[in-house]
């Protein structure tokens, strides 16, 4: 059914209901889990300030990654291939563009993330994902 499926994730519980989801219908459907980690610069900024800057957004890179480890080990011993990438950028952006890359077939991501909102709301991320995604979205 899929070949490709993309979950972004901030760390947050709600996002990890869609690694959870994504990873079931991944298994599901002998397809790739892609895991996807944005550290926002619409909260952090894309221009140094300080000579410090660079280093944080590493810090967060590295902290990012480290999360997704127990994620790919979990899919390994499930037996999906999984792959992690962080990247930089507008959260919304680059899951979009990262899914037109990748050629992925199916979005799978929390409803809310660690912004948290009040059910029955769409997190802000998730609601953008939704109307400009190039394939269909999966909100959990």
């Amino acid at each position: 059914m899929y070949d490709n499926v993309l979950v972004p994730t901030d760390g947050s519980d709600h996002a990890d209901r869609g690694v959870e989801y994504g990873m079931d219908l991944a298994a599901a459907s002998d397809a790739t889990l892609h895991l996807l980690f944005v550290v926002d610069e619409s909260v952090y900024g894309t221009t140094p300030a300080f000579s410090s800057y660079e280093a944080f957004l590493d810090d967060l890179g590295d902290q990012a990654e480290e999360m997704t480890e127990d994620i790919v080990e979990e899919a390994t011993e499930r037996g999906i291939d999984a792959t992690v990438s962080v990247r930089r950028g507008v959260p919304h952006d680059t899951i979009c563009r990262y899914a037109e890359q990748e050629d992925i077939d199916v979005i799978v991501m929390g409803k809310r993330g660690a912004a948290g909102v009040e059910p029955p709301h769409l997190g802000s991320v998730t609601n953008r994902v939704l109307r400009e995604a190039p394939v269909p979205v999966v909100p959990v």
